[in-house]
């Protein structure tokens, strides 16, 4: 698995009902984008609830007309699923096993191995695909972090982002990021194209 060839996602586990059936169109088309254009072919995912098993879900279902998409599952410790409803856990399970790779990055649960999972995830991808509208959470750290490594991130909860996906190249983003948290230290951070022109970041978290 290269970097160069790999992306990661980092979400929020509550997804609201309503939002649902939306965030899985826009996961669709954001893996079909950076299969053809950007030739990933690694999507690393975190297995926790919300976001990420729709994410890993999506990633399956690609899979079945594109067999070279590969998803890889970044796993905080064994227990992440023990305290989940069985519904999830089965759910959970099914995922695990449909997986083409499982990474184990803590042997057992040690206080901060989900960031620790994280940061392993955001390390390995060229590009993090994040749902975001919280700047306070796990979601918010990663992307903090994804920005400090200089990666290329796509926030699906902004609709604009996937305008795109529709259109030719050359292409210009405005990415904004806002939360009611960010006040006065909110600032644009210039970043690199993606997948042509510019990306400006409104940085949401204290530098």
């Amino acid at each position: 698995m290269e970097m160069e060839f790999s992306a990661c996602f980092t979400g929020h586990r509550t997804v609201e009902a309503g939002q649902v059936p939306l965030v899985r169109e826009r996961l669709e088309k954001i893996i079909r984008f950076l299969y053809d254009h950007r030739e990933i072919r690694f999507f690393i995912c975190g297995g926790a609830l919300g976001f990420d098993t729709l994410a890993a879900e999506a990633v399956l279902a690609f899979r079945r007309s594109h067999p070279q998409a590969r998803l890889i599952l970044a796993i905080p410790c064994p227990e992440q699923a023990a305290r989940w409803r069985l519904k999830d856990q089965q759910e959970y399970n099914r995922i695990l096993a449909e997986a083409d790779e499982r990474v184990l990055v803590s042997p057992q649960y040690v206080t901060g191995c989900m960031l620790r999972r994280n940061r392993w995830m955001v390390d390995h991808a060229s590009v993090c695909v994040c749902y975001m509208r919280a700047a306070g959470s796990g979601t918010g750290y990663t992307v903090r972090y994804a920005l400090e490594q200089h990666r290329e991130l796509v926030n699906l909860a902004m609709p604009a982002l996937l305008e795109p996906i529709r259109m030719k190249e050359p292409l210009e983003w405005n990415c904004t990021f806002t939360s009611l948290s960010a006040g006065k230290n909110a600032r644009t951070v210039p970043f690199r194209p993606f997948p042509a022109g510019r990306i400006h970041l409104k940085r949401i978290l204290k530098p």
